[in-house]
């Protein structure tokens, strides 16, 4: 029985961090800076207008709420390195021609094109929109909501945190449609695109 436990945790080490101390201590910091927030904002007045401001008037990115957590605090389910792992996708957009379509573009890509993601960010939108067909929302760290849309078995879920070159899921036909807003403006697409 003691060769077969010794055998066991070889193959299965523990953990460098103990899961829930982590989890609990991350919980813990977010609540902290949620009553040091709370309490400011009772001394001072102009803070409490200013979080108004920016919470319920302007557009706030919560990709780059959750990048910055992500770099200081890391992820909030600890993960553990896996270094014998690599990336196998992570590629560039690559389109043949594109035109202006409505409040977008429709690229020309090669037929069922595997869609990598143009920036990092985090998924707001998954399904179908008027004249796009089936579109994926990410709302990048700048604050720009990029639609990728005419997509088909996407690699995606809502709320995932996305990397920029990842594999998005692929295109249904040669077609894939972008569109760049930012608090409802349509952005021109070179300025993100440059191929």
């Amino acid at each position: 029985m003691d060769s077969v436990s010794k055998f066991l945790n070889k193959k299965n080490p523990k953990p460098k961090k103990n899961f829930l101390v982590s989890f609990f201590n991350k919980i813990l910091v977010c609540f902290i800076l949620v009553i040091i927030c709370l309490i400011v904002m009772k001394q001072k007045p102009e803070f409490k207008d200013f979080v108004k401001t920016k919470i319920f008037k302007d557009n706030i990115s919560f990709a780059y709420i959750n990048n910055l957590y992500n770099k200081y605090f890391g992820d909030i389910l600890p993960s553990y390195d896996t270094k014998d792992t690599e990336e196998v996708f992570n590629e560039k957009l690559e389109y043949k021609n594109y035109n202006q379509y409505l409040d977008g573009y429709k690229l020309e890509v090669s037929d069922s094109y595997l869609v990598p993601i143009i920036e990092n960010g985090i998924v707001v939108f998954i399904g179908d929109i008027e004249n796009y067909g089936y579109s994926i929302i990410i709302e990048g760290i700048d604050g720009v909501d990029i639609w990728y849309s005419n997509i088909k078995n996407p690699n995606v879920k809502l709320y995932d945190y996305v990397s920029k070159g990842n594999y998005l899921g692929e295109t249904i036909d040669n077609y894939l449609y972008l569109v760049f807003e930012k608090e409802q403006e349509y952005l021109k697409f070179e300025d993100y695109i440059k191929n």
